[in-house]
């Protein structure tokens, strides 16, 4: 946090590690100090594949190695295999309607994550002998050639990486044929009933972190080259080119167009006096989850200034600070593309909430010891018991939720999402986040009382008056409260259920 003690300059993990560097040796790298206030890895990220820019273009289909690795996809949708045990195998070779004749298919299972136990679900990948006939490795779109019944699928491959044996790893978009290809696995294949095509955002609490990382950057490439299938430009269709990295018009080959990430600032809002936190929920959240507030980046704006932008039309309230503290890739994101988190602590300059009833169904202040609770939720009485040997199992996350608004009147998102991450680093942090001398209502005390729906007060000054004009520009002065420069309050805004 800002306040806290002047960082050292050495770092804690000494030399750099050879080889390939992963997200857990970066953060063995930065001092202890910064260590410390930036996010744990999050889910999708720390993908074990090399897939660096110089390294894919270095991929050519005529100088074929001895398998290619294939992780079947289907828009956000991941082809799994479910599992009771680490490891899960299967091999078998066949043709189906002189498909993928000379098929080797194996289950690609990896370890780490923070899961307990073994994952629930494997990711189900194929291993194709690089010189099988159907696949076509040389041409502009490079795509794997499956025949089923009368009908001839040319399914195309999406380049990913390298795996650590440095086998090429690519996507199988089976879109087109999605149901016939699922029946060839099971069937031809001999891989049973438990293969199949499942949504990421479903599965994704079964699988492990590398599985995760993987999953979440083919299905990313199978969205986007779902959706630009034709030119914005032009109009005439377009095509996968350098292994998927990109496509093209095939009118106009200069119109080119490459994978899109959306970036999306998500915030803790840490009240002025450093002892609550703006939580808020829209009408299509499960019933009692409240979580940070957030909303894309708009073009030519920074961080910052979206964090600003986005709280203040949320909820009317001033934000002064922001850091940001982690991030966190989101190939499910809410429009069908993928997103980039970008997490953030921000320091609010006011307090009363005015609700946009437009965007959000409810903004709430929560005291830190209503988040440390929701937080240990998930650590207690989801980790299985030590001391019993017949214990019973531990919770689902459906069902902590629910016992935690049975318990709380609320819960939060679970640790699978980088929300969960921004709660539980700023509950377990003690004191403010950020320094509350000299700030508007820092260390002050509350004034005002307001009931919580859920039975739980929450106490807080509404006779501050805001000290700034502008919401983006702090430091200039102005008048009202949570109204820059006292202008009426829109009819859109509805006061806070506080």
């Amino acid at each position: 946090p800002p306040g806290a003690p002047p960082m050292a300059s050495t770092t804690s993990g000494g030399a750099l590690p050879k080889g390939r560097i992963s997200m857990a040796d970066m953060q063995s790298l930065l001092p202890v100090t910064i260590s410390q206030q930036l996010l744990p890895p999050q889910h999708f990220s720390g993908n074990p594949l090399d897939r660096t820019y110089d390294r894919r273009l270095k991929f050519d289909g005529t100088s074929k190695s001895e398998e290619i690795s294939l992780v079947v996809v289907a828009g956000r949708e991941v082809c799994v295999r479910e599992s009771s045990s680490g490891l899960r195998s299967s091999s078998s070779t066949g043709a189906a309607g002189g498909g993928t004749g000379g098929t080797n298919t194996t289950t690609t299972t990896t370890s780490g994550g923070a899961v307990s136990g073994p994952p629930a679900a494997d990711l189900q990948a194929l291993l194709l002998n690089a010189t099988d006939p159907e696949l076509d490795l040389n041409s502009e779109s490079i795509c794997l050639t499956w025949v089923f019944g009368d009908a001839a699928y040319q399914l195309p491959l999406y380049l990913l990486g390298q795996d650590r044996t440095e086998r090429w790893t690519f996507a199988l978009d089976v879109s087109d044929c999605r149901t016939g290809f699922m029946e060839f696995l099971r069937d031809t294949c001999s891989l049973g009933a438990g293969v199949g095509l499942s949504d990421l955002r479903a599965v994704l609490p079964q699988l492990s972190r590398d599985a995760a990382a993987i999953a979440g950057q083919a299905t990313a490439l199978s969205q986007w080259h779902q959706s630009h299938k034709f030119c914005p430009r032009c109009g005439a269709p377009t095509a996968p080119v350098e292994a998927g990295l990109r496509r093209q018009c095939t009118s106009a080959p200069h119109h080119k167009l490459y994978p899109r990430t959306d970036p999306v600032v998500i915030m803790l809002v840490e009240s002025p006096d450093g002892r609550r936190a703006l939580l808020g929920r829209n009408k299509k959240f499960t019933p009692g989850m409240y979580t940070c507030l957030s909303g894309f980046v708009d073009q030519c704006e920074s961080v910052e200034e979206a964090v600003r932008r986005e709280v203040f039309e949320e909820s009317r309230v001033l934000v002064a600070q922001v850091a940001v503290v982690g991030s966190q890739p989101w190939p499910i994101g809410r429009y069908g593309g993928c997103e980039l988190m970008l997490g953030c602590m921000a320091k609010a300059r006011s307090y009363e909430v005015l609700v946009n009833m437009d965007q959000m169904e409810d903004v709430q202040w929560y005291d830190k010891d209503e988040l440390r609770a929701a937080v240990e939720m998930y650590d207690v009485m989801g980790a299985p018991s030590e001391a019993d040997a017949v214990a019973e199992p531990p919770m689902s996350v459906a069902q902590l939720q629910e016992h935690s608004l049975e318990q709380l009147g609320f819960f939060i998102p679970p640790p699978l999402a980088i929300a969960h991450h921004l709660i539980r680093t700023w509950a377990l942090h003690e004191g403010p986040w950020f320094p509350t001398a000299g700030g508007v209502g820092g260390g002050g005390a509350a004034n005002g009382s307001h009931s919580h729906p859920h039975g739980y007060p929450h106490s807080v000054p509404m006779s501050t008056a805001v000290t700034d004009g502008s919401i983006f520009t702090p430091g200039a002065q102005g008048q009202g409260q949570g109204q820059p420069g006292g202008v009426q309050e829109p009819v859109m805004y509805a006061r806070g259920r506080l």
